[in-house]
């Protein structure tokens, strides 16, 4: 019986996870085979299952979503993808091509998988993922367990502090879709001799893309939307971070350069040569086959600030004391983006009663004050929550035909106490200096 688990993870699987990562990690020459059995064990299965329900996502080439499966039956949809893996007859389906969105107008490629073969990626995921998190370095922080950008963010804050006031801002040219498949797979194979994972591996990586109903080889890249792809991106990207790691810029004082990572966006800080440090990431960099984005790659002293995950970066004098002090809060870009979204509830909202639009507004608020609540974020979050009552009264105006209504019997207070409007301002912590200023 495979299905019928309430848990997200089951303990075994934890537990197995745990003695994979302690063997990687002592051996960092270890390579692992027998692998393969665990991937189509009852727990595996049934804990990636509620991992791919529980992210939701959308359907693949064959239309099937999470609800269908539901109706089909979970444990007997789980015990059909068991028996194909252990008769190694699984084969993944192409992925479906589709765009999102981007600020700057542009759009994201995203390769959307089916849900069956999302869930043999993530029982692969949960057994290879412990052998690479061994390796993995201290400064990579995009798509790994217990890490996320915040932790980046006030990394790259401690390094500013030390007085590193140079900093090289930098991102890779459509990193996923470039990633060269038998590279990645020699760095695979230092770890995992496992021959039935590596064909796995190579039949998603290779797997076509369905666009306009034509469906294209994948030769280049690992399509972002897959389950395996973030960790296949680290492993390869780990080629960056072990460079830097050899090369004791890090931890060497007569370097004291500092690489901050978050997936194919990097920061280096440091005290004085950035063009130096620059040269030997481009140098990496273009031996693993990949490219520098120029056009969102600069250096610039602190003081210049720059943007980062969201947030605006920058050195300058406290108005209180006069010394320099290192500030983040939300960035321009982040700013115009939730006025986007909050707009867009309202406009689309206006044949809705308040509470339901109250509903629909406060997850985008909560959402967002949660990732930008600490920093120096407090007044901007003012200016948010000022947007937010300054749209819901002109639209309760227009409503109700009356210009002056909404100002006067509509004071913020309203929102806050009697609907239930979240107030992200009430969510804003100061950052705690102490826990970052510490001593080297």
């Amino acid at each position: 019986m495979i299905a019928n688990k309430a848990i997200h993870i089951l303990p075994k699987v934890r537990v197995f996870q745990r003695k994979l990562y302690l063997s990687a990690k002592a051996d960092k020459k270890r390579k692992f085979g027998n692998l393969y059995d665990k991937v189509y064990r009852e727990d595996f299965l049934s804990s990636a299952w509620n991992c791919v329900k529980r992210n939701k996502g959308a359907a693949g080439i064959d239309s099937q979503t999470l609800e269908d499966i539901e109706e089909y039956g979970v444990q007997k949809f789980l015990d059909e993808i068991q028996d194909q893996l252990k008769g190694k007859k699984y084969r993944p389906k192409s992925v479906k091509r589709v765009y999102i969105p981007k600020s700057n107008g542009n759009k994201r490629p995203l390769g959307i998988p089916t849900v069956r073969d999302r869930v043999v990626q993530t029982a692969v995921k949960f057994v290879i993922e412990p052998i690479f998190e061994a390796d993995f370095q201290e400064f990579s922080y995009g798509f790994r367990p217990r890490r996320n950008a915040n932790q980046a963010i006030r990394e790259i804050y401690k390094y500013l502090n030390f007085g590193c006031n140079w900093i090289i801002d930098a991102d890779l040219k459509g990193y996923f879709d470039t990633i060269p498949h038998d590279k990645l797979i020699l760095l695979v194979k230092e770890r995992i001799t496992d021959k039935a994972i590596i064909k796995l591996l190579n039949l998603w990586l290779k797997a076509g893309i369905m666009e306009n109903l034509k469906i294209r080889n994948n030769l280049l890249g690992t399509p972002q939307g897959g389950v395996i792809s973030p960790l296949l991106a680290n492993v390869y990207l780990n080629g960056l971070d072990r460079y830097w790691a050899i090369n004791k810029f890090d931890t060497d004082r007569k370097h004291d350069a500092h690489l901050v990572r978050y997936a194919d966006d990097y920061v280096v800080l440091c005290h004085h040569n950035p063009e130096k440090y620059d040269e030997f990431a481009r140098r990496r960099i273009d031996q693993l086959g990949l490219v520098i984005n120029e056009d969102k790659t600069r250096i610039a002293h602190a003081s210049e600030g720059f943007d980062f995950l969201g947030y605006t970066i920058r050195k300058g004098k406290s108005q209180t004391t006069g010394k320099w002090k290192t500030y983040y809060y939300p960035s321009n870009k982040s700013m115009k983006s939730i006025k986007g979204k909050v707009k867009e509830v309202i406009r689309c909202g206006q044949h809705l009663d308040l509470p339901e639009i109250v509903d629909q507004l406060n997850p985008i608020l909560r959402g967002w004050g949660n990732y930008f609540k600490a920093g120096n974020s407090k007044e901007r979050f003012k200016q948010i929550d000022q947007y937010v009552i300054y749209n819901l009264t002109i639209m309760l105006g227009k409503k109700h035909k009356k210009a002056g209504k909404g100002w006067r019997d509509h004071p913020p207070s309203w929102y806050y106490v009697n609907h239930g409007l979240v107030s992200i301002r009430e969510m804003c912590t100061n950052i705690n200096d102490d826990n970052v200023r510490y001593k080297r």
